[in-house]
């Protein structure tokens, strides 16, 4: 690591090991546990810094440790795990894979909570962390998208869950697409974006078409549903097209979502 140590205490989870470096959060009853790729920024507290081992005399008591709460300034080396680490990723943001490693895969990325800053070599990076402050951020988050990824629902329409979770306590703010290569194949095809809790269209309005190719994309308009997440959710894409879903042959897009987070 490069920079300055911020080491606060915090009580570890009982009976839970720990390698030194393990990125942290906390369970329920508040106690230190293993981040997991699923983790919202938000709720990520630093790295912990001592192994604990199921030896330990304390392995099974809630025992202070230090945990280094990184700073914006503060470099740190990550393991790859899934993907592969090029120049290109310097400067992007992804996600940790688990509590010791970094997804550097070029899609699917969600909390984008590391930016890479330098490559040492296809497996290992440097970076630094982007914890968010108590006001409030913006989160934008994009997949890549293909026609063959889709559900058939045994007609016109085809359903896709997207590979991210809208926190609870979000403001969902926009839905654009971007490289879009028209569903074509069937006489027409339009998109909705809702949530898998039965709001099928509470990220878009209208049903705008993507049978025709555009590559500057498509803004998908104000979103029609509730904006505030009282709960997590799934987003959604519904494709219709003309008379028979399993008749489009080709089509793609990337898909942005944007929302706030209080912090």
């Amino acid at each position: 690591m490069t920079g300055n140590a911020n080491i606060l205490p915090y009580q570890k989870a009982a009976s839970e090991t720990f390698a030194f470096n393990d990125v942290v959060t906390k369970n329920t009853s508040g106690y230190l546990t293993k981040a997991t790729s699923s983790t919202p920024r938000a709720e990520i507290l630093g790295l912990i810094q001592v192994t604990v081992l199921a030896t330990d005399t304390d392995y099974a008591s809630n025992t202070f440790v230090g945990v280094d709460v990184p700073e914006s300034c503060d470099e740190f080396e990550f393991d790859v795990s899934t993907g592969t680490a090029v120049q290109a990723y310097v400067g992007q943001f992804f996600d940790i894979e688990d509590n010791n490693s970094l997804n550097a895969s070029g899609t699917g990325r969600s909390t984008g909570l590391v930016e890479i800053t330098r490559i040492l070599s296809t497996t290992l990076v440097r970076g630094k962390f982007h914890l968010p402050k108590r006001t409030g951020r913006l989160v934008t988050y994009t997949q890549a998208v293909s026609y063959s990824n889709f559900t058939d629902g045994g007609s016109t329409s085809g359903t896709l869950a997207l590979s991210v979770t809208i926190p609870a306590g979000a403001v969902y703010l926009q839905t654009i697409l971007t490289d879009l290569v028209g569903f074509t194949g069937d006489t027409s095809a339009t998109i909705i974006v809702g949530d898998t809790g039965g709001d099928t269209d509470r990220y878009s309005t209208g049903t705008p078409s993507i049978f025709t190719t555009a590559a500057a994309g498509a803004d998908l308009g104000v979103p029609s549903g509730t904006k505030w997440h009282t709960a997590a959710v799934v987003p959604d894409i519904l494709v219709t097209s003309g008379s028979d879903f399993t008749l489009v042959t080709a089509g793609s897009f990337n898909i942005t979502l944007m929302w706030l987070e209080g912090k």
